[in-house]
């Protein structure tokens, strides 16, 4: 099952998925969209992940296959494995985009391997222990002032704040999510916003004219 920005990308990935297994196992693939219906059935999962995004609730990803193996496409020089993952994205296997083919495949096959064995079956996630990381609800308000374009003056101005204090905010969140430019913090909350989260506060102070809570 592949979701990914890149078209390109992702159809060469679809034909090197289909090369290894051809090579190393002998066996055909089928290839699926990355949809909440076939997440359940899926054996390999690659995954685009925005900065940031692999340490909240993935909730398309709740349900996979306890022995899947979970492919997490990211970019640029961050290693986006810090610290504990939440539960939906554990055992996964990061590959950078611009990774060679060569490391790619001994990736992907190291990775296969490791989702087969017989441990990896035992697997249980339980979202009450999950170890994904939020905003709190001070972070909120700021990261969606900061999401609409407003400068840390005009932040601090209208939640009554101390300027040295929104930037204290922002830098907490950009150490939270392992986040190192504007850029990276932007993409993070454009993910943020639509993620099918139970209640996504992110989402719903940016639909209000303010945030209340």
């Amino acid at each position: 099952m592949i979701g990914d920005k890149n078209t390109l990308y992702q159809k060469g990935m679809e034909n090197f998925l289909e090369q290894i297994f051809l090579h190393e196992e002998g066996r055909l693939i089928e290839l699926l969209t990355l949809t909440e219906a076939h997440v359940a059935i899926a054996d390999i999962i690659v995954k685009y992940f925005e900065p940031g995004e692999s340490y909240i609730c993935n909730p398309i990803l709740r349900e996979r296959k306890p022995d899947s193996l979970l492919l997490g496409i990211y970019e640029g020089n961050t290693n986006p494995h810090i610290g504990e993952l939440p539960l939906c994205v554990n055992n996964i296997v990061f590959i950078n985009r611009a990774e060679s083919l060569i490391k790619t495949r001994a990736a992907i096959v190291r990775g296969w391997g490791d989702s087969t064995l017989a441990g990896c079956k035992n697997i249980r996630r339980n979202c009450q222990y999950c170890l994904h990381r939020t905003l709190s609800p001070q972070q909120v308000k700021v990261a969606a002032h900061f999401y609409r374009g407003y400068n840390t003056e005009k932040i601090a101005s209208d939640l009554q704040l101390n300027v040295k204090t929104v930037y204290a905010h922002k830098r907490m969140i950009m150490t939270k999510f392992n986040l190192y430019s504007d850029c990276e913090l932007l993409h993070f909350l454009n993910g943020l916003k639509d993620q099918k989260l139970t209640q996504n506060l992110f989402s719903e102070c940016l639909a209000g004219n303010e945030c209340l809570f």
